[in-house]
C-alpha cells in the first residue's frame, strides 16, 4: 500500500518539476480584426500602396534620384549603420556554432633545474646524466551541450532579432535620409525660384525707376515720386542677397548629407517637368504604422526580451 501511495504522490511533484523547468513561450503579434479598406471606399486592385512603390519610382526627378543614391552610399550615419549590420550578422553566425561540440586540446612543457646537492639533483645527474628535469604533458577535452531546455536556441533567436533590429534602424536611417535629401532639394528649387523672381523684380523696378525719372525731368512728377522708386528698388535688391545666402546653406547642408564637402548642387530648372501620380493610395492607417522601421525595431525589442528570459530561466 505504501509504495502505491509513493506512486502517486510522485506523480503531482514531477508535474511542479516539468512546470518549473518551461521555457518562455514566445510572444503572437496580435491581429486585429480590422476592415480591409475604409468605409464606402472604392476597392482598386491594381492601385498599389505609396510604402510599396521603389525609391526609384516614387522620385522621377533623375538628379533627385543619383543626389539620394550618393547620400545612402556615402553618408556617415548609414556607413555606420552597415557596420552594426555587419557585427550583429557575425555574432548571430557565432551563436550557431553554440550547437557544435566544444573540443580543445592543451599542450603543455616545463622545464626544472634543481639543485646539485639535492636529492632531485643527485639522482637526475647520476641516473638521467642531465642538471635539469623535462616536463612534457598534453590533454584533449570534449563538451558538448545538448539544448535540452531551450538555452541555445533562445540565444539564437536574441541574436537573430538584434540582426534584425539592426537592420530595420538601417531602414529607419535611410527613410529619414531620404527625406531630409528631397526636403532639402525641394526647398533648393524654391529658393531658385523666388531668387529668379526677386531678380525680375529688381529689373522691373530699374524700368520703372528709369521711366520715373524721366517723368520728373520734363516736370510730370515730383521729387517724392523718384524718392519713393529708388527706395522700393533697394528693398527689391535687399532680398537678393538673403536668398542667395539661403541657397549657399541650403546646397552646404545637402552636401553634408551626402558626405561630400560643401559645393554647388545640380537640380533640375523651374518649372519642374517630372511627371507626378495623379493619385497615391496611403492604405489603412494600422497598416502603415506596421510597416514603419521602429514599430518593427520594438516588436524586435519584445522578441529579444523574452528570449533572454527563456535562456535566464
Amino acid at each position: 500500500m505504501k509504495p502505491y501511495i509513493n506512486r502517486i504522490l510522485s506523480v503531482p511533484l514531477f508535474l511542479v518539476l516539468l512546470s518549473a523547468c518551461k521555457i518562455s513561450k514566445d510572444i503572437a503579434t496580435p491581429a486585429p480584426d480590422v476592415p480591409a479598406t475604409f468605409r464606402n471606399a472604392v476597392v482598386d486592385t491594381n492601385q498599389r500602396s505609396v510604402a510599396e512603390l521603389p525609391l526609384q519610382s516614387f522620385f522621377t526627378d533623375t538628379m533627385l534620384r543619383g543626389l539620394i543614391n550618393r547620400a545612402l552610399e556615402h553618408n556617415f550615419d548609414m556607413q555606420l549603420a552597415l557596420k552594426n549590420i555587419e557585427a550583429a550578422e557575425l555574432l548571430y553566425r557565432q551563436v550557431k556554432w553554440n550547437y557544435v561540440p566544444d573540443l580543445r586540446l592543451q599542450v603543455g612543457a616545463g622545464s626544472n633545474r634543481p639543485s646539485d646537492n639535492s636529492l632531485s639533483g643527485l639522482s637526475a645527474s647520476s641516473f638521467l646524466g642531465t642538471t635539469h628535469i623535462e616536463d612534457y604533458n598534453a590533454s584533449i577535452g570534449l563538451s558538448w551541450e545538448a539544448d535540452i531546455w531551450g538555452k541555445i536556441r533562445n540565444q539564437k533567436k536574441s541574436a537573430r532579432a538584434s540582426y534584425l533590429q539592426s537592420t530595420e534602424a538601417r531602414n529607419l536611417l535611410q527613410t529619414h535620409i531620404v527625406a531630409q535629401v528631397a526636403r532639402g532639394y525641394y526647398n533648393l528649387m524654391m529658393l531658385d525660384a523666388q531668387l529668379s523672381v526677386a531678380r525680375k523684380y529688381l529689373s522691373l523696378n530699374d524700368s520703372t525707376l528709369r521711366i520715373i525719372r524721366l517723368q520728373y525731368s520734363s516736370g510730370q512728377v515730383t521729387s517724392l515720386a523718384v524718392e519713393q522708386a529708388e527706395a522700393q528698388r533697394l528693398t527689391s535688391a535687399e532680398l537678393i542677397p538673403l536668398l542667395e545666402q539661403q541657397v549657399a546653406l541650403q546646397e552646404n547642408a545637402l552636401s553634408m548629407l551626402v558626405g561630400e564637402l560643401p559645393a554647388a548642387t545640380a537640380r533640375a530648372e523651374m518649372p519642374v517637368t517630372a511627371p507626378l501620380a495623379e493619385s497615391m493610395a496611403a492604405g489603412i492607417p494600422s497598416d502603415m504604422v506596421g510597416r514603419r522601421p521602429d514599430v518593427r525595431m520594438a516588436e524586435l525589442s519584445l522578441t529579444m526580451a523574452n528570449a533572454r528570459v527563456g535562456i535566464t530561466k
